[in-house]
């Protein structure tokens, strides 16, 4: 069977067949990335406490931590900038846990955008609040949809390993935060040209704990997907051996 990919989900009013209502959405451009990949993708919805969190992760094989909008910035210390919009504590909390229990039982991880900068002030990290105060562009934000911009990532990484083919390359992009500090356990491995750090991984033992700032949901290039999902097949296979009840005593001599 096909590993089982969780995916967090924004906590959001939608439109339902004519009046407003509250909803776990995400993109369909994430489940296309998972099943494409050959993963088996489930939503999971924000709200969940600590408890809840792990006991989810412990039935996963793999776990994206999806884009969306701004993480409370006093989680991580720092006071609210004016271009910082936190609609959604309940999310925060939940894919905190979320990236915490994965780290904890080296559940394979990938964070995407919102998703690398959780899996970042997880780790003890903090953020830039608002990118263009730093660069002085909107490079990474363009209005109304993804833009492109080009990112280095430092070589023999776990990013570059899954990524060959020149250390150099165009990425899908909107963002407005970005990571600052970088966690404990994780260490930066991409840039972009004006110096935002563009992708983190993790610098422990962990197979698989990567996070990026692009949107590669957006792109063509399934290739971290299925990394991913690569990752969680080894993990699922190892569970299970792990899982098996031990052999009786002749057959453990034999």
């Amino acid at each position: 069977m096909a590993p089982t990919i969780g995916i967090t989900t924004y906590h959001s009013n939608a439109d339902w067949r004519g009046w407003s209502e509250e909803g776990a959405l995400l993109p369909w451009t994430y489940v296309t990335a998972i099943r494409n990949s050959g993963g088996r993708p489930v939503l999971l919805p924000p709200g969940g406490d600590a408890a809840e969190a792990e006991a989810t992760v412990a039935v996963l094989d793999g776990v994206v931590i999806a884009g969306g909008d701004d993480i409370n910035p006093a989680i991580y210390g720092a006071a609210r900038h004016p271009k910082t919009v936190v609609k959604a504590p309940d999310r925060d909390t939940w894919e905190i846990a979320v990236a915490e229990s994965a780290m904890r039982m080296n559940v394979p991880l990938l964070g995407i955008c919102r998703g690398m900068q959780v899996l970042n002030v997880a780790c003890g990290g903090t953020l830039l609040q608002h990118v263009p105060d730093l660069v002085g562009h909107e490079g990474h934000s363009a209005p109304g949809g993804f833009g492109t911009h080009k990112v280095r990532v430092t070589s023999g990484t776990t990013v570059l390993g899954i990524l060959p083919g020149g250390e150099y390359f165009e990425v899908p992009t909107h963002h407005h935060q970005a990571v600052d500090k970088v966690g404990d356990g994780l260490t930066a491995v991409a840039w972009a040209d004006d110096g935002i750090v563009e992708a983190v991984e993790a610098t422990t033992a962990h197979d698989f704990i990567v996070g990026v700032q692009w949107h590669p949901e957006h792109g063509d290039d399934y290739r971290l997907f299925a990394a991913l999902v690569a990752a969680a097949e080894i993990y699922s296979s190892e569970r299970a051996v792990d899982s098996l009840p031990p052999l009786p005593p002749l057959l453990a001599d034999a």
